[in-house]
């Protein structure tokens, strides 16, 4: 059995809990008033820079440390399909937390980004309203293609391991 690499299966697991650990936490905040979001709202955004960070050192992983081979049996097309699905993957877990960071940074007044009390990071932008709604739109819009993504890559995977009897899961699991 072909597995990925110790390092690349941490960077997945890491990232992948991040991920879902943001999308509760903005859900939780979604309804609540202002002052009572910012105590969902301030780790949701450490941990968007957590995912960030973890992401662009996954992608330059994998540009360095070649995936194990897919198994023979699976078509030409769900091969092609599972490439141009982990590029936009790579694509949607690095701009959604690029979208979010300048949403804020760019906001009239915000302070930077409170990295869980150990420093803060801010984009090197100016305040602007407009500039601060185009990041936030652009982290609405990509967010959600990022969560269907997630919940068809699961739906693929366990097809994959229980129906087509493909060593899929073993591939990435520690």
């Amino acid at each position: 059995m072909t597995k990925y690499s110790k390092t690349a299966i941490a960077l997945h697991w890491i990232i992948a809990i991040l991920i879902v650990a943001n999308v509760v936490l903005a859900s939780m905040a979604e309804d609540l008033p202002r002052a009572a979001r910012a105590a969902y709202m301030e780790p949701h955004k450490a941990i968007g820079i957590s995912i960030l960070a973890l992401s662009l050192f996954r992608l330059f992983w994998r540009i360095g440390h070649k995936p194990p081979p897919l198994p023979e049996k699976l078509t030409g097309w769900q091969s092609t399909l599972g490439k141009a699905v982990h590029a936009l993957f790579y694509f949607l877990i690095i701009a959604v937390p690029v979208t979010g960071w300048l949403m804020v940074s760019a906001s009239p007044g915000a302070p930077p980004v409170d990295f869980f009390g150990l420093f803060t990071v801010d984009l090197p932008v100016s305040d602007s309203k407009a500039l601060s709604g185009v990041g936030h739109e652009g982290h609405e819009i990509l967010t959600k293609p990022l969560v269907i993504l997630i919940f068809l890559h699961i739906l693929a995977a366990l097809k994959h391991q229980f129906i087509d009897r493909l060593p899929f899961l073993q591939r990435m699991f520690p």
